[in-house]
């Protein structure tokens, strides 16, 4: 009786305006398909609700210190970014139901969009800096964001991106993602972020922590953010060497557990891995009086608890509201890094997804591929009215291919998960960030891959993807891993020129390995083909194999007389 009904839904979707509209005939695809391509890609990225609000507060958003209550130390400044926190939830969520109508309904693509992760790292960590100790304020950072949007729109609609994708050295372009997961590892290893393994060190900058709070010593530094005392701690910088207790907290633990769920899960193909793994460690994170809880009884968790209590409640955008200004300053740095950052990463998202679902011309374009592009620089401009880091595209897409979407309306079915998350933001605000740092080490771990698209026999293009992956993560920008990755790229290939132009000739020389030729990828093509059937040797008995054996060979002697006959 229940597959009659849902035949008789697809088959009335199918043929109505809204399936002809998305084109259900051409995609050959159906409701329940695009429905559960939805659910897949949705419980795949949600996880973004609760990552992305955290690392954003980190910035201080439009928080202004008050000196006299102890600057952003004080409880004023904590307060508001406890609140605006709250408010990044409800922004996150109504820029990722925009982003994902947008590519529904102009693109006809199965693709979500959201605030991407590493730009909104860069975002809070080297444009505005931790609680706005950078150098450009959050209403600057925001306008270049809005900016940025508009630029690529245009680069979109005009189809300009095609030339600017080969102005961009290979090694860069191919190691970026792997540098933005290494950096995005780096903070699912740190405690403000993540599971806590990784801590700061006065001798060696970092080392092995995860040692209880009862057993954190705080490293001070002397600062212009602290002037009522002159001497602070600066984020949760702290060393477990003088009191010991290393790899002994027990919420470090926990998030490991909730790392292994997930890779687990992983393993067996489960698209819910992470919102499982999340939401496990979360539920028992949510029991007061244990060492694990997230609202333990001190004020902040206190204050924690209450607000969970709400369970439902939509947060209103008091703070975070088109916070524009014709101030920009020094944002040219940063503007061109969320613009560059954000159309590497739509490209390689938007063509390896089309690509997957067989949407792709000789020319690797496919339909409508202006406005998919265009989609995501209009969620950009969106999102930056609520304060947000660029949308972009979702590689957890994938998740709903392999489940079934082939169309548009699975994006739009996506967009109402979001929509109802706005309601949820108690609960979604309750997450701690051991229960998330296992997805970002993953996520990092799976961006990583793109380093096997490197020519590592090539010394220019191995030495600037090197650069381009260890700055970005150990200076925790990416504008400088970009910097470095071009730059050394340039120097080296512009000397080469150069002594070419002198008359000396180019090194062959490949200190990472010589470069493979043709004949060699041949032979690696034909030892990964299957041996002739007839001459398997079967793991059987004697006889059996002796039998083969025979057989094998008379194959042979027969093919030899035909040779020497003709």
């Amino acid at each position: 009786m229940a597959s009659g009904m849902i035949e008789k839904l697809n088959a009335a979707v199918h043929h109505s305006p809204v399936g002809r509209f998305f084109d259900f005939e051409g995609r050959k695809t159906n409701f329940t398909s695009e429905f559960r391509g939805a659910a897949a890609t949705f419980m795949s990225m949600a996880y973004i609700l609760a990552v992305n609000p955290r690392i954003l507060a980190d910035s201080g958003g439009p928080c202004v210190p008050n000196e006299d209550d102890g600057g952003i130390f004080g409880d004023t400044y904590l307060e508001c970014q406890e609140a605006i926190k709250r408010e990044f939830v409800t922004s996150t969520a109504i820029a990722s139901l925009f982003g994902c109508l947008c590519m529904g309904l102009l693109a006809n693509l199965p693709i979500a969009l959201a605030p991407g992760m590493g730009m909104n790292a860069y975002f809070t960590y080297s444009v505005v800096g931790w609680r706005g100790t950078g150098k450009i304020g959050y209403e600057a950072a925001v306008t270049a964001v809005l900016i940025e949007g508009v630029i690529f729109s245009f680069l979109a609609l005009t189809g300009v991106r095609h030339a600017i994708t080969k102005l961009i050295p290979e090694p860069v372009r191919v190691a970026t993602p792997a540098a933005i997961g290494f950096f995005l590892a780096h903070l699912g290893l740190q405690t403000a972020e993540g599971i806590g393994i990784v801590v700061s060190d006065i001798a060696t900058a970092v080392t092995l922590g995860a040692c209880p709070e009862d057993k954190r010593t705080p490293i001070v530094a002397y600062t212009d953010a602290c002037k009522n005392e002159g001497i602070c701690t600066i984020s949760d910088a702290y060393t477990c060497d003088d009191l010991g207790g290393v790899m002994t907290s027990p919420t470090a633990w926990v998030g490991i557990l909730g790392l292994m769920i997930m890779l687990i899960l992983m393993a067996y193909q489960n698209r819910s891995a992470f919102i499982i793994g999340i939401g496990f460690i979360t539920f028992i994170s949510w029991f007061r009086g244990t060492a694990i809880t997230y609202f333990p009884d001190t004020p902040a968790g206190n204050e924690r608890f209450e607000y969970f209590k709400k369970v439902v409640s939509i947060e209103p955008l008091d703070k975070l509201l088109a916070n524009y200004t014709s101030d920009l300053g020094s944002v040219g740095v940063a503007l061109f890094t969320f613009l560059y950052v954000d159309f590497l990463d739509t490209s390689g998202t938007l063509l390896a997804l089309v690509q997957d679902l067989g949407y792709t011309d000789e020319a690797g374009d496919f339909p409508r591929s202006r406005w998919a592009f265009a989609s995501d620089a209009f969620a950009t401009m969106f999102g930056s009215i609520f304060g947000l880091s660029p949308v972009t595209s979702y590689i957890e897409s994938g998740a709903g291919v392999k489940a079934g979407a082939r169309t548009g309306m699975a994006a739009c079915i996506c967009g109402f998960f979001f929509f109802l998350s706005i309601f949820f933001a108690p609960i979604i605000a309750a997450i701690p960030p051991w229960a998330t740092g296992g997805a970002l080490i993953i996520v990092g771990a799976i961006m990583s891959k793109s380093l096997a698209n490197v020519k590592w026999y090539n010394l220019s293009h191995a030495t600037s993807a090197f650069l381009t992956v260890i700055i970005m993560p150990l200076t925790y920008s990416i504008a400088n891993g970009l910097i470095a990755g071009i730059g050394s790229f340039l120097i080296m290939e512009g000397t080469f020129f150069l002594l070419k132009f002198l008359g000396i000739p180019k090194p062959q020389f490949y200190p990472f390995g010589e470069e493979p030729s043709n004949d060699a990828q041949d032979e690696a093509d034909d030892d990964n083909k299957d041996p002739d059937p007839t001459l398997k040797i079967p793991t059987g008995g004697d006889a059996e194999s002796e039998e083969i054996n025979d057989s094998a060979e008379i194959q042979k002697d027969e093919s030899l007389r035909m040779e020497v006959s003709a």
